[in-house]
């Protein structure tokens, strides 16, 4: 009798074990994988307003195409060396705005391109001789540029001598002004950004030499969940032929031209900043 009811709690334990695994498992297969939305600000469009809320051009895009995906994340902002590692190094991250460059083609999945832009180098063509090539650099520095960006790679790579790292280039503008910097990796649309928040006068100071036209896309970290990459390219393909994005740009393209001495214009859905 004791051995009938010894076996009896055994068996009823082992398939109340059964159970809750194979629940437990079932909920593993069918359970949203962890999912994040980064962006590095880059005002004027995106940037922090009074009340602590992300705001700006890129933001409504991107808030636009995740209500349009049925996507219920909220947008984190973080430095740009956090956002190039969390992207890297894990899967389900999305990020922008990110330059498609050729060194990280094969590092995501491009979803929408958002802006495009000039980048070279800038300063006082008055002070400087001309750049006729890259390693020509070395003869307006230091040179800031942001640390860890795309630009800081680049001129790791070509050994220009006198970089100065920042983590933001309103301070690195600054410099500039008061003469602590001789150039700006940059780009001429965010010099005259900030000369402008600054109320400084930047007329002297001109593109000395061109790096690259480049644009900045919407993307997915490699390795991320096909359903993700999926629900949002298709999702980015109906957004991008909607009345809603039409509004969203036309809308920031009046705010930005109030802005400051923006040259701007939209062709194919990318806002191109010249």
């Amino acid at each position: 009798m004791a051995f009938k009811r010894g076996f009896g709690i055994v068996l009823f334990g082992l398939v109340c074990c059964l159970t809750l695994n194979a629940r437990a498992l079932a909920q593993v297969n069918t359970a949203e994988p962890e999912f994040w939305v980064l962006t590095s600000l880059e005002p004027p469009f995106s940037f922090r307003s009074e009340r602590g809320q992300l705001e700006g051009y890129l933001i409504e895009v991107m808030q636009g195409i995740l209500a349009e995906a049925d996507i219920q994340q909220e947008i984190l902002a973080a430095p740009w060396e956090r956002l190039i590692q969390e992207s890297k190094h894990k899967p389900n991250v999305l990020v922008f705005p990110l330059a498609r460059t050729p060194e990280r083609e094969e590092d995501f999945h491009w979803v929408l391109p958002l802006t495009s832009n000039v980048y070279g180098v800038l300063g006082n063509p008055s002070n400087d001789k001309p750049i006729a090539t890259f390693s020509d650099v070395n003869d307006v520095t230091p040179i800031g540029v942001l640390e860890s960006d795309f630009r800081h790679k680049v001129l790791q790579a070509e050994n220009i001598r006198g970089v100065a790292t920042y983590d933001d280039y309103d301070s690195a503008v600054s410099h500039l002004l008061t003469g602590k910097l001789r150039s700006l990796f940059f780009s001429d649309a965010g010099l005259r950004y900030f000369c402008f928040k600054q109320n400084a006068d930047c007329s002297r100071f001109e593109l000395l030499y061109q790096y690259d036209v480049l644009t900045s896309y919407i993307a997915m970290s490699k390795n991320s969940d096909t359903r993700h990459i999926d629900k949002l390219n298709a999702a980015a393909e109906r957004f991008l032929n909607s009345a809603e994005f039409h509004r969203i740009q036309q809308n920031w393209l009046t705010k930005l031209q109030e802005q400051g001495p923006f040259k701007l214009h939209i062709e194919n859905g990318v806002l191109n900043l010249w």
